[in-house]
């Protein structure tokens, strides 16, 4: 008979933080520890990511993802005439900036977000002028 070999990770790369061998590793802790004592929940706090000088110089107010491994899929709609005309602004900043290799629009829209509002109120200010740009152009 012929032996069954394990099919291969199906996960395209591995992301910067991101343990590359998960399974492996919970169960070699699971085995080292033995199972974990039921516990309550309580749900984990994340302190906020502390800036270091040079973020701080580079954008004044923003403030960057704590943790780029772990991310969510999110699904919205962009009207066609935004992502052309941004997919456009990231293709020549490619052709100007040659040493910012593979520039994304994903890439742009996480930094504006980083770089945005920051508090609720920023946030209803900018949804407000944004409907009210809409409602004066019909």
């Amino acid at each position: 008979m012929s032996t069954i070999e394990p099919m291969p990770s199906v996960r395209r790369r591995p992301i910067p933080g991101m343990v590359t061998d998960a399974p492996a590793v919970v169960a070699a802790v699971v085995a080292a520890q033995g199972p974990p004592a039921a516990e309550p929940h309580t749900p984990a706090v994340k302190e906020p990511p502390r800036a270091g000088r040079a973020r701080q110089e580079a954008s004044p107010g923003g403030r960057r993802a704590a943790d780029y491994s772990a991310t969510r899929l999110v699904n919205f709609r962009l009207p066609v005439d935004l992502h052309d005309r941004f997919r456009t602004l990231v293709r020549q900043a490619e052709e100007r900036h040659p040493r910012v290799r593979k520039q994304s629009l994903t890439e742009l829209v996480v930094a504006l977000l980083e770089e945005g509002p920051q508090t609720a109120d920023e946030v209803a200010e900018l949804i407000r002028r944004k409907r009210l740009a809409e409602h004066e152009e019909r």
